[in-house]
C-alpha cells in the first residue's frame, strides 16, 4: 500500500505554504517522523515529518512551489516489498494559452505579501520577485508601488503650472548614486527564509495593529525567596520563567480580554478559556515561538520540563507545525540577555505580548527607609483596538499580587 501525505493545516488562516527544500529524494527509505521537507508560511520555516515508514515514491512539487493545504506533498510506499509507483502524481498542469493573466504562471509569494499587494493595488502576475526561485517579497511589492507613485509625480510635474507662491513647479531631485558608499566599504547579506518570514509578519502586525506599550516594575521578593527554598530542597531544574508562565496563565484567567485573538476581517474579539502561551526562543535560525498548550492544566514541574524540551528542539530547528501553532498569548524572556525596557511587536492574531526582563536586586524605599529588594521590569504591548491602558495596568498589578505572595499562587493551583 501507499501513503499519500497531504500538506497539513500549519497555522491559523494559512491556506498555502512555500516549499523551501526537500530533505529526501525519490527512492529513499524513510522512517516515521523523519523530516521530509522544509516549508515556509507566514509564521516560520518548519520541517514536516514523515507519517509512515517506507520508500519515497514521488515528489510531485518542485522546490519553490506554492503548495495549497490539503494537496498531496509526497507519496510513500509503506512496505519495501511494494514496487515503486512512477508518476503517481504530477505537478499542476501548465495553463493553456488564452487563460487569464492570473493563471499564466504560478506566483511564489507568502499570504501576507499577497494581502499587501492587494492593498497597494499591485498585480503579482507580472512581477519578478527577488527571493529564492523568484519568490515575490514585500520589498518587491513596495518597490513597484513606489515606482508607480514616482512616475505619476513626474508626469504631473512635467505639466505647466505654478505652486502656491507663483513660481514654476519642478520635480524633486533624487539622491545621486554617489551618495551610496563604495562597494568595498560594506558587505551584503541576503535575509534567510526565516528572517524574511519574521520581517513580513512583524511588518503586517505593525501596519495593522495600533500598538501601545505599558511598562511596569514588579516586586518579586517573594518569588525569589520561594525559588531559593525550592532549590535548597533539591528542585534545581525549576527556573523563574516556568513559574512566571504559570502566574501569567492564572492572571489571564482574571483578564480574559488579553487571552484573545482579534479577527481582522470580521472585527471580532475571540476570547479563549484555555491558555496557550507562545514563548519566544532566540535560535541560530532566528526567532521561533514554541507553544505551551493548556498551561492552566499543568503544574510548574511539568511546565519546566516542557519548556526545556521545546526550547532545545527550537534551537535545533526541529519544531513541527503543531508545536508552533495555536498560541493565545506570547511571552518573551530577555532575562539571560539583559535589558530594562522593550516595545515588543504583537504576534497576530493575538492582542498582547509580555516581555520579562532580568530579576535584579535594587535599592528601594520601604516605610521611609532605604532598603534592598528584588525587582523585575515588564513590558506589555497590546492592541489598542481591543485593550486600553487601564487593562494593561490591571494585568501587571495582578501579576505582582502573586510575585509578592506565593501563598496566593498555591491557593490557585489545582
Amino acid at each position: 500500500m501507499t501513503v499519500q501525505f497531504k500538506l497539513p493545516d500549519i497555522g491559523e488562516g494559512v491556506a498555502e505554504a512555500n516549499l523551501v527544500r526537500w530533505l529526501v529524494q525519490e527512492g529513499e527509505r524513510v522512517d516515521v517522523d523523519q523530516p521530509l521537507a522544509e516549508v515556509q508560511t507566514d509564521k516560520a520555516v518548519v520541517q514536516l515529518p514523515s507519517p509512515a515508514a517506507g520508500r519515497v515514491n514521488n515528489l510531485p512539487w518542485q522546490e519553490g512551489a506554492t503548495v495549497p493545504v490539503g494537496e498531496v506533498l509526497v507519496v510513500i510506499a509503506a512496505t519495501e516489498e511494494e514496487p515503486l509507483i512512477e508518476q503517481t502524481l504530477s505537478p499542476p498542469p501548465s495553463p493553456r494559452r488564452g487563460e487569464k493573466d492570473s493563471q499564466e504562471r504560478r506566483v511564489l509569494a507568502a499570504p501576507s505579501t499577497r494581502r499587501l499587494a492587494r492593498e497597494l493595488g499591485v498585480a503579482l502576475t507580472h512581477l519578478e520577485g527577488s527571493g529564492p526561485q523568484g519568490r515575490v517579497m514585500d520589498e518587491d511589492v513596495r518597490r513597484v508601488a513606489a515606482c508607480a507613485e514616482t512616475m505619476e509625480a513626474k508626469a504631473n510635474s512635467n505639466k505647466p503650472g505654478t505652486n502656491e507662491g507663483g513660481s514654476l513647479t519642478h520635480p524633486t531631485a533624487s539622491s545621486s548614486a554617489s551618495d551610496k558608499p563604495a562597494s568595498e566599504d560594506y558587505t551584503e547579506e541576503l535575509l534567510s527564509p526565516i528572517r524574511r518570514v519574521i520581517a513580513e509578519r512583524l511588518t503586517f502586525s505593525l501596519s495593522h495593529k495600533p500598538h501601545a506599550t505599558h511598562f511596569d516594575t514588579l516586586d518579586v521578593s517573594a518569588l525569589v525567596g520561594w525559588r531559593q527554598r525550592i532549590r535548597a530542597a533539591g528542585e534545581k531544574n525549576i527556573g523563574y520563567l516556568s513559574v512566571l508562565i504559570k502566574i501569567i496563565a492564572i492572571s489571564l484567567r482574571d483578564h480574559p480580554r488579553l487571552n484573545a485573538h482579534y479577527d481582522e476581517d470580521r472585527r471580532v474579539v475571540q476570547k479563549f478559556q484555555p491558555v496557550h502561551i507562545g514563548v519566544a526562543a532566540d535560535t541560530p535560525q532566528g526567532l521561533l515561538v514554541p507553544v505551551l498548550h493548556h498551561v492552566e492544566e499543568k503544574n510548574i514541574c511539568q511546565l519546566a520540563d516542557e519548556l526545556k524540551q521545546k526550547t532545545e528542539v527550537a534551537r535545533q530547528g526541529k519544531l513541527i507545525p503543531t508545536e508552533m501553532s495555536g498560541s493565545t498569548f506570547s511571552v518573551s524572556n530577555t532575562g539571560p540577555l539583559g535589558g530594562q525596557r522593550a516595545t515588543p511587536i504583537i504576534n497576530p492574531p493575538e492582542v498582547a505580548i509580555l516581555v520579562i526582563h532580568p530579576i535584579e536586586q535594587r535599592p528601594v524605599v520601604k516605610e521611609g527607609k532605604l532598603d534592598i529588594g528584588w525587582r523585575m521590569n515588564v513590558s506589555l504591548s497590546f492592541d489598542h483596538r481591543v485593550l486600553d491602558g487601564g487593562d494593561a495596568i490591571r494585568f501587571t498589578q495582578t501579576l505582582e499580587s502573586y510575585t509578592t505572595c506565593m501563598d496566593k499562587l498555591l491557593l490557585e493551583l489545582k
